[in-house]
C-alpha cells in the first residue's frame, strides 16, 4: 500500500491526487458520512422538538450524559455550552461508576450502537434511585434494556460509525434539554451552527480547491499534532485529536489555554531542545474570552521564538456553538485527508475492536 505522506507533501491539494486516494483507499465513502452532517444535525433537532416529552418530565436540577468515545462528543459539547450558560448544571460520565443523583435529576444514556458496557453499567446503576431518564441509540442492548424498564427511548438510524454522528449526539440532546428549560439556546443559534456545517462541507470537502483542511493534513505529515483549545475550544480540541487518531491512524493529543500556560509551555525551557516532530495548532475564535485571545497571541509567540513549528487556526464564528462546529468540522475533514496521506481507508477501528474483543466483549461505541 502507498503511503502518499512518502511522496510530494503537496499532492493532497491536487485534485487528480485526491480522486485516486479516495478511490483507493475511502473503500466505505467515509467523506459521504461527512457531507451528511449537516441534513443530519437538521434531522437530529427535528427529531428533538417532535419526541413526545414524557409527562412527569420537568427542569431536573442536574443533567448527567452517560457515554464515551463517539457517542460522548455531542455531550461534550452541550456540556461545554452549560457551563457557559445554562441553567442546571450538566456532566459528561465516561466511567463504570457514576456520582449520586436524586429524583429530580436526568440521565441521558447515550450509546450510537447501545453495546457500550460502560454506558449500560453507568445507567443500570443510576436506577436505584427514582427520576427522570432517557436512553439515545440506533438499538441494541441499550434500547432492549430501556424497553425491559420503560425508560424513555430516542432512537434513529445512520449508516455511518459512530464518530460521524455527531449531529445526533449533539442537537437531539440539545433540542431535549431545551424544551425542559435545563439549557438555553435560541432556534437562530442552532440554525446559524447548522448553516456553518454547511458553510464547512463547502470550505473543506473534496471538490474544494484550496482548502484549509488539506493544508493542514499535509502540515501534520508524519509529525506529531497537538491540538490546543482557547478557552471553550478544548471540547473541539480534543474532538480533532481522536478524529486524528481514528480516521487517520496516527497519533495525536489535546490540551486547552488557559491551563496549557500553566504548565506544558514550560516545556519550551528543556534543555534538549524543542521536538521537531511536534506541530502545535491552536484552535481560536471571535467568541473566546479576550484574555484566552491574548493567550493564544503569546503563546504562538513564543512557540516561534523557541523555534516551534506552530499554527494557529481561526475557527470563526459568532456564537460558541458555531465556533466549536466549525472547528470540529474542520477537525473531520483535515483527518479524513491525513488518512488519504496516510494510505489509509479512514472507516475501520480494527486496532479498537481487537482491544474491545480482548475485553470480552463485542461492544462498539
Amino acid at each position: 500500500m502507498t503511503n502518499a505522506a512518502d511522496t510530494d507533501g503537496a499532492s493532497i491539494l491536487d485534485p487528480a491526487y485526491i480522486d485516486a486516494a479516495i478511490e483507493q483507499h475511502d473503500l466505505s465513502g467515509f467523506h459521504v458520512y461527512l457531507e451528511g452532517l449537516p441534513q443530519q444535525a437538521r434531522d437530529a433537532w427535528g427529531l428533538a422538538q417532535s419526541w413526545p416529552l414524557p409527562p412527569d418530565f420537568r427542569t431536573p436540577s442536574r443533567v448527567l450524559l452517560l457515554g464515551v468515545g463517539g457517542s460522548a462528543i455531542g455531550a461534550d459539547i452541550v456540556a461545554t455550552l452549560a457551563r457557559l450558560g445554562g441553567r442546571v448544571p450538566i456532566e459528561v460520565v465516561r466511567h463504570y461508576e457514576v456520582p449520586d443523583v436524586d429524583e429530580n435529576a436526568l440521565v441521558i444514556a447515550a450509546s450510537f450502537s447501545g453495546n457500550t458496557e460502560e454506558t449500560l453499567a453507568a445507567l443500570e446503576a443510576t436506577l436505584t434511585t427514582p427520576g427522570m431518564r432517557i436512553a439515545l441509540t440506533t438499538g441494541g442492548r441499550l434500547e432492549q434494556f430501556a424497553r425491559a424498564r420503560s425508560i424513555p427511548l430516542i432512537s434513529y438510524e445512520w449508516p455511518g460509525p459512530p464518530r460521524t454522528a455527531l449531529g445526533y449526539g449533539l442537537f437531539t440532546i440539545l433540542g431535549v434539554l431545551a424544551r425542559i428549560g435545563a439549557i438555553d439556546i435560541e432556534q437562530a443559534a442552532v440554525d446559524r451552527a447548522i448553516d456553518a456545517l454547511s458553510d464547512a462541507v463547502h470550505r473543506y470537502g473534496v471538490d474544494t480547491e484550496p482548502n484549509e483542511a488539506k493544508r493542514l493534513a499535509t502540515m501534520m505529515g508524519h509529525r506529531l499534532p497537538v491540538i490546543i483549545g482557547a478557552d471553550f475550544l478544548d471540547v473541539a480540541a480534543r474532538r480533532f485529536a481522536s478524529e486524528v487518531s481514528e480516521n487517520a491512524k496516527h497519533w495525536a493529543f489535546w490540551s486547552a489555554l488557559p491551563e496549557f500556560n500553566h504548565n506544558t509551555l514550560q516545556a519550551l525551557g528543556s534543555a534538549n531542545g524543542v521536538p521537531r516532530a511536534i506541530i502545535p495548532i491552536i484552535l481560536d475564535a471571535p467568541a473566546v474570552h479576550a484574555r484566552n485571545r491574548r493567550r493564544v497571541d503569546e503563546t504562538i509567540r513564543m512557540m516561534g521564538e523557541h523555534g516551534m513549528d506552530a499554527r494557529v487556526v481561526d475557527a470563526g464564528g459568532d456564537t460558541p456553538l458555531e465556533a466549536i462546529v466549525r472547528a470540529a468540522s474542520l477537525a473531520s475533514w483535515t483527518s479524513y485527508y491525513l488518512a488519504l496521506l496516510n494510505g489509509v481507508d479512514p472507516t475501520p477501528v480494527s486496532v479498537l475492536d481487537t482491544f474491545k474483543t480482548r475485553m470480552g466483549s463485542s461492544a462498539t461505541e
